[in-house]
């Protein structure tokens, strides 16, 4: 039972903890490892960028996205309407991806002890 709350702790934060199980792959050779780690790491991959897509759009300097500087010219532009909606879907999708990989976390660590 001690070992609950650092155990849980680990779990919580593991968009940070995961990053040290990359360095695991060659002790499991013959393991599915990679296979139980992987939908993990892609899960925090796309945290982070969640992250830092909301950091920059709420951030004061950005008014509006655009992509494709062609001349002058963009190819395509988001409007402050467009960010503001695109910062929503995020600021909904990040708490999501944070459960979603707390879920995926946890049940490696409960079914594979270390």
């Amino acid at each position: 039972m001690a070992a609950l709350p650092s155990r849980f702790l680990g779990a919580a934060a593991w968009p940070l903890t995961i990053w040290t199980s990359l360095s695991q792959f060659r002790d499991h050779p013959a393991d599915d490892y990679i296979e139980r780690t992987f939908p993990i790491v892609a899960t925090a991959i796309a945290f982070w960028l969640c992250v830092v897509a909301l950091i920059y759009l709420n951030s004061s300097g950005a008014s509006g996205v655009s992509v494709g500087m062609e001349e002058g010219e963009a190819a395509v532009r988001l409007s402050r309407r467009g960010v503001g909606v695109l910062s929503s879907v995020l600021a909904l999708a990040a708490p999501v991806l944070y459960v979603t990989g707390f879920w995926l976390f946890n049940a490696r660590e409960e079914r594979y002890r270390r």
